[in-house]
């Protein structure tokens, strides 16, 4: 055989294992929508506090050790309103801006074992129009949440994880700019995780953003809907400091 024969042979043949990887590999699976399997009412927000919003912007750390204290369904309330919860209910209004009146962020809430009083362990959706929860998924998924966002163990040590993700879809339909309808999703994220860590500080929590994460691991664990992406975390807790 020619040296050119053999040069096509080993590219075919290269090219044939190429082909056979990308059939034995296995695809993440997709999710076209959430499951539900129960609901949860929660408390009512509070609209005053005793810290002002000044003290707790000078106050704003982020924290990466909590104590195994644990919560309560009024501190996941509060903050979850925060996050993204109705202002004005007419108006669809709600605690952060969103481009075009669009909203394309859904929040959801990882509760570990015992780590919420009067909430079971599992993976919740948060919805704002009725202020409650649905839950998705059973148990402690911390561990496999932690290992999922690159390793940052100090996830699975928090008693709750809020996970938020972005609909570009939803955007794009009142953008049709692509990059822009993009980046208004990341700004708008980025509304709600302050929200968050301002929250948190004025409860005397403490928390952390997160945003490095194996994305195909993620859907995999949460089963998130195909038509979302994960933008952000923020584990919450006692600060062990």
């Amino acid at each position: 055989m020619s040296t050119k024969g053999k040069i096509a042979l080993i590219i075919l043949i290269i090219l044939l294992f190429a082909v056979i990887a990308y059939l034995i590999w296995p695809k993440p699976v997709e999710y076209s929508s959430r499951t539900v399997i129960g609901t949860v009412d929660l408390p009512n927000p509070k609209f005053t506090g005793s810290m002002s919003v000044e003290q707790a912007i000078h106050d704003r750390r982020s924290v990466r050790k909590y104590t195994n204290e644990s919560l309560t369904l009024n501190d996941v309330s509060q903050l979850l309103w925060a996050a993204y919860g109705v202002t004005e209910a007419s108006k669809n209004f709600k605690t952060v801006p969103s481009g075009g009146h669009t909203y394309p962020l859904e929040i959801y809430l990882i509760v570990g074992n015992g780590s919420v009083k009067g909430l079971d362990s599992g993976f919740y959706h948060y919805v704002p129009q009725n202020h409650s929860l649905e839950k998705i998924l059973d148990g402690d998924l911390r561990e496999k949440f932690a290992k999922a966002s690159h390793n940052q163990l100090w996830i699975k040590e928090a008693p709750v994880n809020i996970v938020i993700t972005g609909n570009d879809d939803k955007m794009m339909n009142k953008y049709k700019d692509n990059k822009l309808s993009i980046r208004f999703v990341d700004i708008e994220a980025g509304h709600s995780g302050q929200n968050i860590y301002l929250q948190a500080q004025a409860m005397n929590l403490a928390t952390v953003a997160i945003g490095s994460f194996y994305e195909d691991q993620v859907i995999n664990i949460l089963h998130l809907p195909s038509n979302e992406r994960i933008i952000y975390s923020f584990p919450v807790g006692h600060s062990a400091k």
